[in-house]
């Protein structure tokens, strides 16, 4: 099996990947918006398309992660907020046993992500998430996101690595292409991260819902 004996290096993200993105979904797509509304004395669908229409102008850059963005941009405290569902802050699937073993095969394993410092601090509270891994990686601490080249360049000095013998998982396809570009040797897709919502394929990679089916003998990458 190619992740025992062609891997080395174990890149993860955090939400969607590792943890459940219904957190996430919930928070920013419906919790965040009714905030709005209710400080800002809007109707909720008014506010909802104000909120998503500055989601939009910042998708895919650092700003769309960051929680003092979010807080300056919308009047409200982001790091605050993040704490009221924060029962909803669950594993994803299989991923504990997964890490598990990644650590029984001597792999390194990293997690890149774009969450922002506070978001990773309250979700290792709630998990533990931190403790399983060898290193953990913010875009916010590189200064780009996950989707610039600019970022890999970082990851790779940083980990002294050219990612080679190396495979990242990801729910982002846009993010697998930009891991793709940098080198690494096999990127992987998740097509569940949200146990909330139906599986989706991902066009130009093999994805997989559940981590024990890389241990399957007609699993592709």
């Amino acid at each position: 099996m190619f992740l025992e004996k062609d891997v080395d290096l174990v890149l993860l993200d955090m939400d969607g990947t590792l943890l459940d993105l219904h957190y996430d979904s919930h928070f920013w797509l419906e919790y965040v918006p009714e905030q709005y509304a209710f400080v800002h004395k809007q109707e909720k669908k008014q506010a909802q398309d104000y909120v998503y229409a500055q989601y939009e102008k910042v998708y895919g850059t650092l700003p769309f992660y960051c929680y003092d963005h979010w807080s300056s941009k919308l009047g409200l405290d982001i790091h605050h907020l993040q704490h009221q569902h924060k029962h909803k802050i669950q594993w994803r699937e299989d991923s504990l046993w997964f890490l598990k073993k990644l650590k029984s095969l001597n792999k390194k394993i990293v997690i890149l992500t774009n969450a922002h410092p506070s978001g990773i601090a309250l979700k290792d509270k709630q998990t533990e998430l931190l403790s399983y891994v060898d290193i953990t990686i913010s875009s916010h601490d590189i200064g780009q996101a996950k989707e610039s080249e600019y970022f890999w360049d970082a990851v790779k000095k940083q980990l002294n690595s050219d990612l080679s013998r190396a495979i990242f998982i990801d729910d982002s396809e846009k993010i697998l292409h930009s891991a793709q570009s940098a080198g690494v040797d096999y990127v992987v897709g998740i097509n569940k991260p949200n146990s909330e919502k139906p599986a989706e394929l991902m066009q130009s990679f093999s994805t997989i819902c559940r981590f024990e089916e890389f241990f399957d003998s007609s699993f592709k990458v």
